[in-house]
C-alpha cells in the first residue's frame, strides 16, 4: 500500500513500504485512522477488538487484538536535509522618536513607535520517508513465562495469558525477519480490554 506524497512544512514528504515476507498480518488502521484507541470495540470482521498506538519522534507502532488475530505496523520515519530555500521574513522593530529639551530628560520620555521590516533567511528543505514494518513475531512476558504470537487465531494459551497481564503499561517484543528485535509498548488501556476480549466466549 502506498501513501499519498504530503507537503509539509519546509520540505517534501513522501513515503513508500518495505515488500518483505512476514507472519504477523499489517494492521487494519493507521496513526491517523479515526478508531477509538484502547477500547473494545464491535468490527464486522473481526468481532470485540481493540486498536493500540504507541508513537515517538521518529515513529508509529499501530496494532490490533481480536480473537481472530493480532496485527501490527511499526511505521518509521526517515528525514534527509536535501538543501536550503530563501524565506521573507517580517517582524515588528521600535522605533524611537526623542525631543529632548533638557539634559535632564530620560529615555522613558521618548514617544515609542513600531515599523514593520523584512528581510531574507535561509531555511533548510528536508524529503521525509514513511516506511512500514511488519514483524515475522511478537514476544510476551507474563508472569514469568514467554508466550509467542506468529499468525492467525489467537492460541487458547495466549488467549489466557493476555487477561492476566498487569493493570498498566506492557512492554512486548517484535521479532523481525533478520532476528532483530525491537520493544515496545502498549498502553494500559488496551492491555485492560485484553480482559474483556480474550475473556469473552464468542
Amino acid at each position: 500500500m502506498k501513501k499519498p506524497l504530503l507537503s509539509l512544512g519546509l520540505g517534501l514528504v513522501s513515503s513508500f513500504v518495505t515488500s518483505t515476507a512476514f507472519a504477523v498480518q499489517s494492521a487494519p488502521i493507521t496513526e491517523n485512522s479515526k478508531v477509538k484507541w484502547s477500547q473494545v470495540i464491535e468490527d464486522p470482521f473481526d468481532g470485540a477488538v481493540v486498536y493500540d498506538k504507541h508513537f515517538a519522534n521518529n515513529f508509529t507502532f499501530v496494532s490490533s487484538w481480536s480473537k481472530q488475530g493480532i496485527r501490527a505496523t511499526y511505521t518509521q520515519k526517515k528525514s534527509i536535509l536535501t538543501g536550503y530555500r530563501t524565506a521573507w521574513v517580517t517582524q515588528w522593530v521600535p522605533e524611537y522618536n526623542c525631543k529632548r529639551k533638557t539634559e535632564r530628560k530620560k529615555d522613558d520620555d521618548c514617544k515609542h513607535k513600531q515599523r514593520l521590516e523584512s528581510y531574507p533567511t535561509q531555511e533548510p528543505v528536508f524529503q521525509t520517508f514513511y516506511t512500514d514494518h511488519v514483524p515475522r513475531t511478537i514476544l510476551f512476558a507474563i508472569a514469568g513465562k514467554i508466550y509467542t504470537y506468529e499468525s492467525g487465531s489467537v492460541a487458547p494459551e495466549l488467549a489466557s495469558a493476555l487477561p492476566a497481564a498487569p493493570n498498566e503499561n506492557m512492554r512486548i517484543r517484535l521479532e523481525w525477519q533478520d532476528g532483530r528485535t525491537t520493544d515496545m509498548e502498549i498502553g494500559k488501556g488496551t492491555v485492560r480490554a485484553w480482559r474483556t476480549i480474550f475473556s469473552s466466549q464468542k
